[in-house]
């Protein structure tokens, strides 16, 4: 290495140590920044969530009101709500009882109230004069506003105390069929809270009120979930309507809502103590009971915190550090609300990161730039002298005689450059001998990788414990033979073996591992020639057949499950132990692949399981549920 290399380098290495330790300084003083310009963001994104929210419920609280101030004017003003044959036309009767809204005030029709579309009504019990006005009044104004409301607002709705409902919602997917068509004529939500929330005793102010998260009235499998303002509409001093507006969940917080800032979370919560929305706990299409919601009698520790901190705090806005993470809190005053926003503090971490990342790249840039610099100064003042100086002294030593160098030692009596070409001979002589080794190592390593190929090939298509196929192998055959010959006639049977955990336990993995290798074995032994098995994972084995009926399919796997009762595998202390196994079977179609037989066929082990063990279970479709639930609007 030349002088001006080293001196390069050493004078890189300082200023290089200088850039580190200012860009050290640099991060210790930009993070305190950096997390309070965090806070102030998510601060002020908090705030946004609040005020969106409040506009939301304040624009429904506004819809409600006008509602009602139309529907009086209607019932004192419009002859036309007295209109008996229009409201037969409108609501004819059910054989079921009670009425039902006709089609046409769905699909598009005159009323006596103008064009009228996407209503549906369900009016259990025959009204009396005073209610049929209402219902006829009430139909006319969820039409007017709600097409000038809509989209929005998802829904307008008018229900009574006799459960009598009109509706206008027109994006709903099932057309409000549930209302014109298929609730029963008892169909009673005066328990539901969208209707409690409405009485005098429960709403004395009579003012809107808004629920918490619940399943929405019409769709019986529990997976939409919504919250809804009601408004109660009086006549007189008498509770007789009230007005109402679902919130589907999608619709509370869309998309473009929550992905405004990186790495954060947006929980809405009730003063009541009911979950509201929550990114990792409420979910459309997710099922489950309204109860899980319930932050006041919840199990889960990360609920309780919150809801714990919501109580602590709930008297005032809140900015700081919580919940493990960076937490901005404002209230939503219209529905009694809290919007929370959460942030990862790794969010605020990876900021400051790009910060050092920056100095950094700019600290090496400018570090090459210096010694790149450097070294050409060097090179120019010292090395360039320095290799004259060499070429001199290489042109002097050619005129000396070599007698002159008889008995002195050649190296220690060379100059730098004698010792460099001493130096290069020796390399030269050494790449040559390197070069020969080189190739002969290049020569055992190629047939070393050759027979590591092929170990890898076995490793690949066979499981190392029992020898026979793996499950990767064994899906690409069922599939390319589903391919070649279709789904008819081919059966997959999954076998599972009974309490191996349990032999595990009390006699160790080993002994698993025997009873395994001895199972795999038993297994192929009692196949038939042109059947395909193979160990899928765990204690699982699949074995794939031809066979012409289904009950020949079952055949084959009582024969294989009886066939391995007499298999026994030497236990921990010499004792011999008996294992049974479990299967499930299904039947391949049309387009099947492995992985769908293998699901359906695990369906019917997990039944075989279920009812006892050591047996075989054809997989039959799981029946749907229908039991009715009773969900909010």
């Amino acid at each position: 290495m030349s002088i001006a290399t080293r001196t390069a380098i050493a004078l890189s290495a300082l200023i290089g140590l200088i850039f580190i330790l200012a860009g050290i300084v640099s991060y210790h003083d930009s993070a305190p920044r950096t997390k309070a310009a965090g806070l102030a963001t998510l601060d002020h994104y908090a705030r946004q969530v609040a005020e969106r929210q409040e506009a939301r419920f304040a624009r429904i609280r506004a819809v409600h009101l006008r509602a009602t101030d139309l529907l009086r004017a209607e019932l004192s003003a419009n002859p036309r709500v007295d209109d008996a044959g229009a409201f037969d036309a409108m609501f004819p009767s059910d054989a079921r009882g009670g009425r039902r809204s006709a089609d046409t005030l769905y699909t598009g029709a005159s009323t006596p109230f103008g064009h009228v579309r996407t209503v549906g009504g369900f009016i259990p019990l025959e009204p009396d004069p005073a209610a049929r006005r209402r219902l006829m009044a009430a139909t006319g104004v969820v039409s007017r506003l709600g097409e000038g409301a809509s989209p929005e607002l998802e829904s307008l709705y008018y229900f009574t105390p006799d459960n009598a409902l009109i509706i206008f919602a027109p994006n709903r997917p099932d057309q409000l069929r549930f209302y014109r068509k298929d609730a029963p004529s008892n169909f009673d939500f005066q328990q539901q809270e969208f209707a409690t929330i409405t009485t005098r005793a429960a709403n004395p102010g009579r003012t809107m009120r808004c629920t918490a998260l619940r399943h929405i009235l019409y769709d019986r499998t529990g997976g939409t979930w919504t919250t809804g303002c009601m408004t109660p509409f009086d006549v007189d001093g008498r509770h007789v309507g009230s007005w109402g507006t679902s919130v589907p969940l999608d619709a509370l917080m869309p998309t473009h809502d929550r992905n405004d800032l990186p790495g954060t979370g947006v929980i809405l919560i009730s003063r009541e103590g009911r979950l509201i929305h929550h990114p990792s706990y409420t979910r459309q299409k997710r099922s489950g009971p309204e109860s899980m919601l319930d932050l006041t009698t919840t199990r889960d520790p990360q609920l309780a915190a919150l809801w714990a901190f919501v109580q602590q705090h709930r008297e005032d806005n809140y900015l700081g550090e919580a919940l493990d993470s960076f937490v901005a809190m404002r209230r939503i005053n219209t529905p009694g609300w809290y919007a929370i926003v959460v942030q990862d503090p790794d969010v605020l971490q990876a900021e400051s990161n790009r910060l050092i990342l920056r100095v950094g790249i700019t600290a090496a840039v400018c570090l090459v730039l210096q010694a790149l610099t450097i070294t050409w100064l060097l090179r120019r003042r010292v090395g360039a002298p320095l290799a004259r100086l060499i070429e001199r002294t290489r042109a002097l030593t050619r005129r000396v005689p070599s007698a002159r160098f008889v008995d002195v030692d050649p190296v220690a009596r060379r100059d730098e450059v004698a010792q460099l070409t001493h130096d290069f001979d020796l390399m030269a002589e050494r790449i040559g001998s390197a070069q020969s080794e080189l190739e002969r190592k290049v020569a055992d390593r190629t047939k070393a990788l050759r027979r590591a190929n092929l170990q890898l090939k076995l490793i690949a298509t066979r499981d190392p414990l029992t020898g026979i196929p793996s499950r990767r192998h064994l899906a690409s055959e069922i599939d390319a033979r589903l391919a070649v010959h279709g789904g008819e006639g081919h059966y997959l049977l999954v076998f599972d073996i009974d309490h191996l955990q349990r032999i595990n336990a009390a006699h160790g993995e080993e002994t698993g591992d025997r009873a395994l290798i001895n199972i795999a074995n038993g297994i192929a032994a009692l196949l038939r020639e042109g059947d395909l098995c193979g160990r899928i994972g765990g204690a699982e084995f699949a074995v794939f057949v031809r066979a012409d009926t289904q009950a020949e399919a079952m055949n084959v796997a009582e024969r294989v499950r009886t066939g391995l009762y007499g298999l026994e595998t030497p236990g921990r202390y010499g004792e011999m132990i008996r294992v049974t196994v479990s299967a499930g079977v299904t039947g391949a179609g049309a387009g099947d692949r492995f992985d769908a037989l293998l699901l359906r066929a695990e369906e019917a082990l997990a039944e075989a399981k279920q009812g006892g063990r050591d047996r075989s279970i054809w997989h039959r479709p799981t029946a749907r549920r229908h039991d009715a639930v009773r969900r909010t609007v």
